[in-house]
């Protein structure tokens, strides 16, 4: 039953679209609508792919989607399936996936699970010949998840570079430039690996645009690194000079030509676009009038944060602004918080005193930054509740320290980890009273 459109049911407007939102995300039922075997056929997002009588089928999951795609494609294709390897979250706790290797990693530095599950994937792809396939399973935090780095790049190295990219305020796309470059599993190295295999791959895709070869560092897009991009990205960034010695030589190292291979089959089955259609019907289901403001949000969360309060102040009312993508943070203080957080607050305070109206904030994973906040909901009244506790909204945005702000005045959202990633969705209301 709808609820009347009054200010004082924000939270309860906001709960049942981020409801709809968190339910089309949903990664276990988009691999059973996209995966069947059938007389003789695979049949993968809309292909047909014929499998010999002796073919095997092998299993790679990656991201923090993994378990529940693992156990939906298990379900599927049942006696075909000879192993498979996962790359999991460590919140993970449902017990072991059938004929399924799992292996605890690292989000979003990678760790020894992750370098674990690398070589376990190498080894069970020596087995593969030509007739059989390799199904992929790739969502959001795989890039982190599951690695074999270039010869002579240790983990602690990884570590370092990847903590000063996360930090940089680089987009996605040109972090995972550095990344396809000194990796042997990305920018197509499963699909090689898989040779001569044949490679299929369902996606959800968690960068903005839904580029293939950005999603997970595209394991199965046959794109080769160029070390020349990476090393652009590192000095545009000021981080050449900062990076281990391994990294520099590994960029710096001639490559050879890479062998052909059969080219993979891409599926993406979900994305930031589904959840943001289905907030979108929630809302109007509410009797709100609906704009999507962008499905290419990115670029610095504070300054997302301001635009978004400026749309929402000149808004017609009642209506429901929507946002999607994925902004980015360059940190300049020593605080807690994550991209939603921040976006939250920059535009509290820029919505500080406007009656009516509130905001969302959420990362559809659940987790937003180092923190255990899928994000927050904020209204005009928010920075005011601050000062009445004796905090200081601008100098918590400034010092990236949103999250004991936004905790104390009781705007965090918390889902738990949602064992899934389409990027995040921001949702505007304003209303008549």
């Amino acid at each position: 039953m709808n609820l009347p459109l009054k200010f004082t049911n924000h939270e309860l407007h906001m709960r049942a679209i981020m409801d709809a939102v968190l339910s089309a995300a949903d990664p276990e039922v988009a691999v059973a609508h996209n995966l069947k075997l059938e007389d003789g056929f695979l049949c993968i997002g809309s292909y047909r792919l014929q499998l010999l009588p002796d073919a095997r089928i092998y299993l790679v999951g990656l991201g923090k989607a993994a378990p529940s795609m693992c156990r939906a494609a298990v379900e599927r294709l049942g006696a075909r399936l000879a192993a498979g390897v996962a790359a999991v979250p460590y919140s993970y706790s449902d017990g072991p996936i059938p004929r399924v290797q799992y292996f605890a990693a690292g989000h979003p530095l990678p760790d020894a699970g992750s370098l674990a599950a690398g070589r376990a994937v190498v080894e069970m792809l020596k087995q593969t010949r030509s007739g059989d396939l390799v199904l992929a399973l790739i969502s959001g935090g795989g890039s982190a998840m599951i690695e074999l780095p270039q010869p002579g790049i240790n983990l602690q190295d990884l570590r370092i570079l990847n903590k000063l990219l996360l930090i940089s305020g680089a987009p996605i796309q040109e972090i995972n430039i550095v990344r396809k470059s000194i990796s042997q599993i990305k920018a197509g190295g499963l699909a090689r690996l898989a040779a001569p295999a044949q490679t299929a791959a369902l996606i959800l895709s968690d960068v903005v645009g839904d580029r293939l070869s950005s999603i997970a560092s595209g394991p199965t897009v046959l794109r080769g690194a160029k070390p020349e991009d990476a090393r652009r990205v590192l000095k545009d960034y000021s981080l050449w000079s900062r990076i281990p010695e391994s990294i520099r030589c590994a960029l710096s190292r001639e490559r050879w030509p890479v062998a052909r291979v059969h080219h993979p089959k891409n599926i993406i089955i979900g994305s930031n676009r589904l959840v943001v259609q289905s907030a979108a019907k929630k809302a109007k289901e509410q009797g709100f009038s609906v704009r999507i403001l962008s499905l290419q949000m990115r670029g610095e969360a504070s300054l997302m944060g301001v635009r978004l309060a400026t749309r929402i102040r000149s808004a017609r009312r009642p209506v429901c602004l929507l946002m999607g993508g994925e902004t980015t943070v360059t940190v300049h203080g020593k605080g807690k918080g994550g991209r939603n957080q921040q976006l939250a607050l920059a535009a509290a305070l820029a919505l500080e005193g406007v009656p009516t109206v509130a905001a969302m904030c959420l990362a559809t994973d659940g987790i937003d930054g180092p923190t255990d906040a899928a994000g927050a909901m904020i209204t005009g009244e928010t920075v005011k509740e601050a000062h009445k506790r004796g905090l200081k909204p601008r100098e918590a945005l400034h010092n990236n320290d949103a999250y004991p702000l936004l905790d104390e005045v009781g705007a965090l959202i918390r889902t738990g980890p949602t064992g899934t990633n389409l990027n995040d969705i921001v949702v505007g209301l304003t209303y008549w009273d």
